[in-house]
């Protein structure tokens, strides 16, 4: 920053976000938030540099425990490293770094409640909180009785923070930062994500990711702050993963021997639609999934398909799904707004069937797909098997699924995966020819 020796005049200068985060030193409370990887930590350090050139000036970083604060390349370690050669002093015993003219810069933990008391006779005028959702709301605000300076002491009172969504405090801090309905207009939200971040290995970063669940990938790829587990469907029910090699479908369970092999276009194949008749980037998702049946009477998801279109935009993409997976036919949604998309689809070469909710309680609707997850019946592939599909999408909004209104977001891949189980379950997808079969409309694909 500009006057400042100690930021940017060390060889680390502050990418655009982070300069962003900086600009609001009026500002008495500043999130910086989102997904891993866009540069928080270092912006709560940068933060607490813009004024240890102004004597008396103290500030503090915590961490919810010591051993966070004591990580290797924890923000504590690599300050080490930024300060190494410069005339500031390390108090080891202290975790403080002072800075000619007196300034101070100190690292503490807040690990039991009661640490919070830890700091009651102390001043600062620069408090941070370096991943806030580990914390409770309560020793948040209690650091605020922190936040003074003496008579004379020519800088702001900053409380700052950043963190990836998930986490104990996940919530609180959603409500009061990030949510704009809840958010007080007196404090800034500066979202981030990789992309903010040109000195992070990215394509590293987001190759260790693949071996996260789907939820977390959805927090800290994307930093998606709805993405948050409701409880209803288990991350833990689709650690089966089958494998793909040519048009055969390989399935083997974790610790199994035995691998069931099966080929694409032998088995029986169908889709499930629950449209969203809306363009608008803030409206629902229209889902539609490609599903096999295994002899064994499994759902296997082949494909997926998530987009934001027009009723009139929405059967073509269908229909050019439906060829791709050669189906046998096409489930859709077909009540309200919806029913429109329907009737388009019906008028198509595609051989489609009307599904109806049934009612309006949305765990019911779910309650034979959540049996069939549960159970180890329904089979997703493992991430990256099919570039372009929104597998993310769909497994971190089966894993926040509540069944309530006012917390779930979205709940349209949630349909989509509810109505392949109920089909299933209806016979709709037996084989043998014994079961009865969905009342169809329109024509088969040549």
């Amino acid at each position: 920053m500009p006057g400042n020796p100690w930021i940017g005049g060390l060889g680390y200068d502050p990418h655009p976000k982070q300069q962003q985060f900086l600009l609001h030193a009026d500002t008495r409370e500043v999130f910086y938030g989102g997904a891993g990887g866009g540069g928080k930590s270092q912006a709560i350090w940068f933060a607490a540099l813009q004024y240890v050139t102004v004597p008396g000036y103290a500030a503090l970083i915590l961490r919810r425990t010591y051993a966070d604060l004591a990580l290797p390349q924890s923000l504590m370690h690599r300050s080490q490293e930024y300060l190494a050669g410069t005339a500031a002093e390390w108090n080891e015993t202290k975790k403080r770094w002072t800075f000619p003219g007196g300034a101070t810069i100190t690292f503490g933990y807040v690990d039991a409640e009661r640490d919070k008391f830890r700091y009651r006779s102390a001043e600062f005028q620069y408090i941070a909180f370096d991943e806030l959702t580990d914390f409770s709301e309560s020793q948040y605000t209690f650091l605020f009785t922190r936040l003074r300076r003496r008579a004379g002491v020519d800088v702001p009172l900053r409380m700052r923070s950043a963190s990836n969504p998930g986490g104990p405090g996940h919530d609180w801090v959603k409500k009061r930062f990030v949510d704009a309905r809840t958010r007080d207009r007196r404090r800034v939200f500066v979202p981030a994500t990789m992309d903010d971040n040109p000195s992070l290995d990215r394509e590293g970063y987001e190759e260790s990711l693949e071996n996260t669940d789907a939820l977390t990938r959805d927090q800290i790829k994307r930093g998606n702050w709805d993405a948050v587990e409701g409880g209803r469907f288990k991350p833990e029910w689709f650690l089966h993963r089958y494998d793909q090699r040519g048009e055969y479908l390989v399935l083997r369970r974790p610790g199994e021997e035995a691998e069931r092999v099966y080929r694409v276009w032998d088995c029986l194949r169908f889709g499930t639609c629950d449209p969203a008749a809306s363009a608008k980037t803030s409206a629902d998702y229209t889902v539609v999934g490609a599903w096999l049946v295994t002899p064994q009477n499994e759902l296997v998801l082949l494909d997926a398909d998530r987009f934001q279109a027009g009723i009139p935009d929405i059967p073509p993409r269908l229909e050019a799904f439906y060829r791709k997976w050669q189906l046998s036919y096409l489930g859709i949604e077909g009540v309200a707004a919806n029913d429109g998309v329907y009737q388009l689809a019906a008028r198509t070469r595609m051989a489609v069937t009307r599904l109806l909710p049934l009612g309006t309680d949305k765990l019911v609707r779910a309650t034979q797909a959540t049996n069939y997850a549960q159970a180890g019946r329904i089979w997703f592939p493992p991430p990256g098997l099919r570039p372009g599909m929104p597998l993310d999408d769909v497994e971190s909004e089966l894993y926040r699924f509540t069944g309530d209104d006012k917390r779930d977001d979205h709940d349209d891949a949630v349909d989509m995966v509810s109505y392949a189980a109920r089909l299933l379950s209806d016979g709709a997808c037996d084989t043998s020819g014994s079961a009865s079969v969905p009342h169809i409309l329109g024509g088969r694909t040549t």
